[in-house]
């Protein structure tokens, strides 16, 4: 598929979507890659909370694996997948 044939297709894909959710996270996703600002991203005061209390709960030894993070979503993913 030439870079003009994936332009039209997804030209096309985006006309017939209808949810705003889904054209708005497809446009923060663009802005995201074209880096359209140039401007660093500013986190909003609940962004900035969020990350102090995860350095918190670090600094506290409150953390897992990655392996364990990787187990724990399997899991949940087996229970409400009905499996």
């Amino acid at each position: 598929m030439t870079v003009v044939e994936l332009k039209e297709k997804l030209i096309a894909q985006i006309n017939s979507i209808d949810d705003e959710m889904l054209l708005d996270s497809i446009a923060r996703n663009l802005e995201f890659e074209l880096e359209i600002n140039n401007e660093p991203y500013i986190l909003s005061q609940g962004e900035i909370d969020a990350v102090n209390e995860g350095l918190e709960q670090f600094k506290n030894g409150q953390w897992i694996t990655n392996e364990e993070s990787n187990r724990r979503v399997d899991e949940w993913l087996k229970k409400y997948d009905g499996q």
